[in-house]
């Protein structure tokens, strides 16, 4: 229950920041705040502070674009957080987004009110510098010669590494100039320099290692974890999650989420829960691997039951390479049945109706995930005695030569566990009262071979998510400007399996839509069915549409059809259009501000990564254009695999999951035009359907309350 002392702290808190920075009370604003706040301290909790009640508080606020999303919850979720002494993580999906939480909306509150809280960034391991890897980069041994033909990328040739990149990190550390974070190193790094001195899941042998004392990953976790608020980003604290929480920050029974940008939690979810296998490239490594084990023994002078580990390894490995190999036709038979799946037509796509496999590839896939779960296991032991070689001297394995190989064949059991865990999802069989996952192969040649992808995945982020994450966590936040959809939150409860209990509300933006801004559809004309005369049809009025403005964005659902606007307009015109293919986002956007800066008219052509997430203010966007409702891919195993159930169970599919997704992604293109309150312009919909069609009057009507225009 919200205590009165805590009420008043919260009110005060933010009374004091609203004068102080001379801004003016909103009501969303102050209704965000009472919500979480309620929700959260609405949790019974045990003599120990743990939850106690059966469901987390889950507070799931609709805020339109200017509310002050980012301050409110910090005003309300911190306070609550300390006063149940719980972790506040909160997670944004954008990097701009974490930047703004972490450089300026932060500092704002603890200069401008009494609230009294540390912080702290949370990254990944692979952004942190491991300097036993640096250590092995800028000396040689005979055990890297042996293992450099397996470890190409792990374990480099001395004489491809950048010795004096890593002759300065290891100065710049020794000055304490450096605290081995690679977004604080002075230059850009390629990828290739800085993958063979970084940390990586399965390389890392913890408290066990010889640089442990000193090791940059550790030192940042060790202040992480003594902080009340942690800003992390959806893929982080998925990540986390999916390793069973607390191992890269806080339990989740200790913890406090706040989910930024949450419509795309769901999204985000399943891609941290799939499971994929590349056959041609497993079966080479497996080829590869068996050799250098047999080469390994060799480096221990006397045989011993760790060379006798290192035998059946490789035994194991040449075996699970072997049934990959005999059962390779049968799996490459399915390419004859397949369908385009990419623009080229490069890349071919064998999608399983329901996500049922046949028996027979559910049986060879059940043998292979038999051959790589024996062989992670044997891993794991080695593993497990390298870790003990690091502890002590004189053992069967030289404590330097387990350094070296620790990191190597840590690796090694992450891959084989990966492709085990792949092998029994592609070949279980689901319940048929639950929803299934989406089972697809793809092909795609690369030189004169075939390579072959086994895909698994969820369809719903719901079982994922209440797995990891609702059964455990304390409590959670879930905010963004568009979370409903066709004016109900029941897409976003499907998705994310939302606990009954959840608090949903939306809070209207403080922007005038009706005054700021005016959207526009045809009536006819532009029917996205007949693909050639609706591309026709967008080159003829794009320079009708687009006389007046500075700065206008427009967005495609597909690269075809950009490209083919683009080719088509006249020349003049389109000597005033940046594509998103020709630039990278951040660049792209930088040339069109300095471009409407200096005057002159700009139009980006962009595709769905541009209708959200990109903030184009004032002049530098008075128009934006969408070409036509933006529907879910077509051929999307994951989306395909859902419909079919979907229809099984009686329901529509594009009623149920096409429309609502369109009208989500629709409504967040949108928002591409009012960044602040003193925005103006205009929103057009090339696209006859949203007035044709009755799930487009629907979509139409769930739109923000713009001025309606016919073309």
């Amino acid at each position: 229950m919200l205590s009165d002392e805590l009420k008043q702290h919260i009110q005060a808190s933010y009374s004091q920041l609203i004068k102080n920075k001379q801004l003016q009370t909103r009501a969303g604003q102050k209704q965000m705040i009472a919500a979480i706040a309620r929700t959260l301290t609405q949790v019974n909790c045990d003599a120990d502070g743990r939850r106690a009640s059966a469901e987390p508080g889950v507070c799931v606020v609709e805020a339109g674009t200017g509310t002050g999303k980012t301050l409110a919850y910090l005003v309300s979720a911190l306070p609550v957080a300390k006063a149940l002494d719980k972790k506040l993580i909160i997670a944004t999906a954008t990097v701009a987004l974490q930047e703004q939480v972490l450089f300026k909306d932060i500092p704002d509150l603890l200069q401008n009110c009494d609230l009294q809280f540390t912080y702290a960034l949370a990254k990944g391991r692979g952004r942190y510098l491991c300097l036993a890897k640096l250590d092995n980069a800028l000396r040689a041994n005979s055990s890297s010669d042996a293992m450099r033909d397996l470890f190409k990328v792990e374990l480099q040739d001395p004489a491809d590494l950048d010795r004096g990149l890593y002759e300065g990190m290891l100065d710049a550390l020794g000055k304490g100039e450096w605290q081995g974070d690679r977004d604080d190193w002075k230059q850009v790094m390629e990828e290739d320099q800085w993958r063979p001195v970084a940390v990586e899941a399965g390389q890392c042998s913890g408290s066990r290692c010889a640089y442990f004392s000193s090791c940059c990953y550790f030192k940042s976790r060790e202040g992480l974890l003594k902080a009340d608020c942690i800003i992390a980003n959806h893929d982080l604290v998925l990540s986390d999650l999916a390793l069973g929480g607390g191992v890269i920050l806080p339990a989740p029974a200790d913890s406090i989420y706040i989910f930024d940008e949450a419509h795309q939690l769901a999204g985000k979810s399943l891609s941290h829960f799939s499971h994929q296998l590349r056959l041609n490239s497993t079966g080479k490594w497996l080829e590869q691997f068996a050799t250098i084990l047999t080469r390994l023994q060799q480096e221990v002078p006397t045989p011993n039951r760790f060379t006798g580990m290192l035998e059946e390894a490789a035994l194991l490995s040449q075996r699970a390479r072997n049934h990959l190999n005999e059962q390779f036709g049968l799996v490459r038979d399915y390419a004859n049945k397949a369908e385009s799946a990419s623009a080229d037509g490069g890349t071919l796509q064998y999608v399983f109706n329901g996500g049922i496999v046949e028996l027979s590839l559910r049986e060879l896939f059940d043998g292979m995930s038999v051959d790589f779960i024996e062989l992670a296991s044997r891993l794991a032991k080695i593993n497990d005695l390298l870790k003990a070689a690091l502890e002590t001297e004189g053992g069967e394995v030289e404590r330097q030569q387990a350094e070296l190989w620790f990191p190597l064949f840590g690796s090694a059991q992450i891959r084989v566990e990966k492709a085990a865990a792949c092998c029994l999802h592609f070949s279980r069989s689901d319940n048929e009262k639950s929803v299934p996952e989406a089972r697809w192969l793809t092909f795609r040649e690369f030189g004169n071979e075939l390579e072959i992808t086994v895909a698994v995945s969820p369809v719903l982020a719901a079982g994922s998510l209440q797995d990891y994450l609702w059964e455990s966590c304390f409590g959670a936040v879930l905010t963004s400007a568009t979370l409903t959809t066709l004016g109900s939150f029941d897409f976003l409860r499907k998705r994310c399996g939302l606990p009954d209990s959840s608090s949903c509300q939306v809070i209207q933006s403080p922007f005038s839509h009706h005054e700021a801004a005016v959207l526009q559809v045809p009536k006819s004309g532009f029917d996205p069915s007949k693909s050639q005369e609706h591309t026709q049809a967008i080159i003829k009025i794009l320079p009708q549409l687009l006389t007046k403005e500075l700065g206008a964005l427009v967005l495609f659902s597909s690269r075809r059809q950009l490209l083919d606007v683009l080719e088509g307009l006249p020349t003049e015109f389109r000597q005033q259009v940046m594509a998103q293919d020709d630039y990278s986002k951040q660049e792209l956007l930088r040339l069109h501000k300095a471009a409407v800066d200096a005057g002159r008219n700009n139009v980006i052509f962009g595709l769905a990564s541009m209708a959200e997430g990109i903030d184009l203010p004032g002049e530098y966007c008075t128009h934006v254009v969408i070409a036509k409702i933006p529907f879910p891919v077509p051929n999307d195993p994951i989306d395909a695999t859902l419909g079919d159930w979907v229809k099984g169970q009686g329901g529509n599919p594009f009623q149920e999951i096409s429309v609502p997704e369109a009208c989500l992604r629709l409504i967040q293109a949108s928002g591409r035009l009012l960044r602040r309150e003193s925005d103006t312009g205009t929103i057009t919909i090339l696209d006859e359907r949203l007035m044709t069609r009755s799930y487009g009057r629907a979509i139409l009507s769930s739109m923000p309350p713009y001025q309606r225009r016919i073309l």
